[in-house]
């Protein structure tokens, strides 16, 4: 996956759903290092699969991924500073708040950046 985030002209490993296939708890802090970093070509792609995670487990109940994990996760992207990341985080510890607001579209349909939450 790094090596596939660096490849400045690459085309996804799979055609289609490659977020959603590539969207696992486990890469969280990859997620967040990849979307943090500025010299990543695709790192609007690992941003995307940040929202994408944390809507899908505030949408299940923390069934995909834990309550806590997120949370930590959340705290990795703080620790950043860059933006991006930051801001991601800051809506994320929102959503958990206020798991009501959650909109799919806006979480869980990543490859509209445009449309994540303000």
């Amino acid at each position: 996956m790094t090596a596939w985030a660096y490849a400045h002209e690459a085309q996804p490993p799979v055609p289609q759903a490659w977020d959603i296939i590539a969207t696992r708890p486990a890469f969280g802090s990859l997620f967040v290092a990849l979307a943090a970093d500025r010299k990543c070509p695709h790192r609007r792609f690992f941003l995307g699969c940040l929202y994408l995670l944390a809507g899908d487990a505030v949408r299940t109940r923390f069934q995909t991924m834990p309550k806590v994990g997120l949370s930590a996760l959340a705290d990795e992207a703080t620790s950043t500073g860059e933006v991006w990341v930051s801001t991601w985080a800051a809506r994320t510890r929102a959503l958990v708040r206020s798991p009501e607001s959650f909109e799919y579209e806006v979480w869980c349909d990543p490859r509209d950046l445009a449309s994540t939450p303000t």
